[in-house]
């Protein structure tokens, strides 16, 4: 049990002299210096030592409920708007590293009438079922982590948190965010300081406000609020940092206190409520139309992550001998932003994937799931996961390149910007793919060249387009004779390096066309026997 304790030899010294303290004492002691997480996980233990082995699932009313299988994503204001029904709700506490809360109401008779209507019917928050049953805590000790819906938390302090940085984390991120959007909503709550976007577990965002105030305040009004309707849920935790180091004043990262403002992005959507609900086409990369009998199997809508699915896709039945992080990159940087790539090496033709949005996994899906990668037929669906954790173990793969890639700074992701959206269009996989970015003096031979170093298949047909004497690179037209061939070609030499005559390097790249065939006005096509 010492193992939990990690708070100081106050609460070591309570649990080892737990014989000769009431359980209520017990309980209380570890709330008061515990943490959220590591409090359910003692809780049990106290009170079946102190009241006879008490089953904490099935205890006598009170008006605490715990909640258990609460899902990722969860917030205070789903949790108020699922329970509110059954009475006035005084404190919530969250745990979500447990899955677990814990809602205290002002009535005795109201946690009876939410688990007698639990027993018969099941409550539902994020398309994942909830279980709720009687806490064997009487009241939630509060503390600056808690909130009251009723804007009365902390009715017994009378000085802010000691923090003034917030940890924003940012579920089902459909829309682009940067310190400009973050200024936007957190500004009418006080001056920020400082802005930090970083990824780790997911989307986050540090802020710096000005004072402990201004940060207690922006956490009461924006915890459980979307910064745009229907999507981007924040999540606001008091930061454990008390600075925030920024270096350079960018998208991503910026100080707001030095001379010399930066200029405004020029993402002019309209956060919070102001904003009305976009259209599916209207997401930042929408799939266009599939070609005419192009597979369509959207699986696993009903997940874990919820009913549209979450961000991080899981990959079965890949190739085993062949198969690296890079060229699981290549198949899926058409339909999305790549995160983070994860191989499991205890689980053979096994991959994780972590999109930048729910939208990339969805596009990812409908157009891959599957295909036949060298000889294998390939599926994803949405994994339960919301994130994949950042992986510092050296294991390998069989080429000696390692299990766990991240690839969010990749240049050769194709969505970074509204240019590369607005070029790169997302089609299913066929016999036509288009290859652009190649050196300006580029053959037939050097493009075959290309393909045999990656020991793939070279196509059976190239198609150069017209362009004049001061072009920056090649471009032009490709095809194979099937969709299988063309899709292992697609993954083993997209993103190859080329080199020009003169000797500098270029990053070949590959796209699928919805063109069935290479004929085009104005170019001349090349056949290669």
């Amino acid at each position: 049990r010492i193992k939990y304790c990690k708070q100081g030899s106050l609460l070591a010294r309570i649990m080892a002299e737990k014989h000769t303290l009431s359980a209520e004492e017990q309980l209380s002691g570890f709330l008061a210096y515990g943490n959220d997480q590591k409090r359910i996980k003692l809780e049990d233990q106290v009170l079946q030592a102190g009241k006879g082995n008490m089953d904490p699932h099935n205890a006598p009313p009170s008006r605490v409920i715990h909640a258990r299988a609460v899902p990722d994503g969860c917030t205070h204001t789903l949790l108020i708007n699922s329970l509110s029904q059954f009475g006035r709700i005084s404190y919530i506490t969250m745990m979500p590293k447990l899955r677990q809360a814990l809602i205290e109401f002002e009535r005795v008779e109201d946690t009876v009438a939410c688990v007698t209507h639990c027993q018969n019917s099941q409550i539902y928050i994020m398309d994942r079922p909830v279980y709720f049953n009687y806490s064997t805590s009487q009241e939630i000790t509060r503390s600056p982590y808690g909130i009251s819906p009723n804007n009365r938390s902390l009715p017994e302090q009378t000085e802010p948190p000691s923090n003034h940085i917030l940890l924003f984390t940012i579920f089902n991120p459909l829309y682009p965010i940067t310190v400009d959007v973050i200024r936007t909503i957190c500004t009418p709550y006080g001056f920020v300081q400082r802005v930090v976007i970083f990824r780790k577990n997911g989307l986050q965002v540090l802020v710096e406000f000005e004072s402990n105030q201004s940060a207690m305040r922006a956490k009461q009004q924006l915890d459980g609020a979307d910064i745009y309707a229907g999507c981007c849920t924040l999540k606001i935790e008091y930061a454990r940092t008390d600075k925030l180091n920024v270096f350079k004043n960018d998208d991503m990262t910026c100080d707001f206190t030095v001379q010399g403002q930066r200029l405004q992005s020029t993402f002019t959507r309209m956060p919070m409520q102001q904003q009305q609900i976009r259209p599916y086409a209207a997401a930042p990369y929408a799939p266009q139309p599939a070609p005419t009998g192009a597979p369509f199997n959207m699986v696993g809508t009903q997940t874990a992550a919820g009913s549209s699915g979450g961000s991080v896709i899981m990959m079965y039945g890949l190739p085993t001998t062949r198969i690296n992080c890079d060229h699981l990159f290549n198949l899926l940087c058409s339909y999305g932003n790549v995160l983070k790539i994860k191989i499991l090496t205890n689980k053979p033709g096994t991959a994780m994937a972590h999109m930048d949005s729910p939208q990339g996994a969805r596009n990812a899906i409908q157009y891959l799931h599957g295909q036949k990668l060298v000889g294998q037929t390939i599926e994803l669906n949405f994994s339960r996961h919301s994130y994949i954790a950042d992986y510092s173990q050296g294991e390998v793969l069989p080429d000696g390149s390692p299990c766990w890639k991240d690839y969010s700074q990749s240049r050769n992701n194709r969505f970074m910007t509204v240019e590369g959206t607005s070029k790169n269009r997302i089609v299913a996989p066929g016999r036509i793919m288009h290859f652009y970015n190649s050196p300006p003096d580029s053959t037939e031979e050097s493009l075959q060249q290309v393909f045999i170093k990656a020991n793939t298949h070279i196509p059976v047909g190239i198609k150069f387009f017209s362009q004049g004497s001061g072009a920056k690179s090649a471009t032009g037209l490709m095809e194979w004779a099937d969709i299988e061939i063309s899709l292992e070609a697609f993954v083993f030499a997209n993103h190859q390096t080329m080199f020009s005559q003169s000797g500098q390097a270029y990053t070949f790249k590959l796209a699928f066309s919805s063109n069935t065939t290479l004929d085009s006005p104005g170019s001349t096509t090349n056949i290669i026997p």
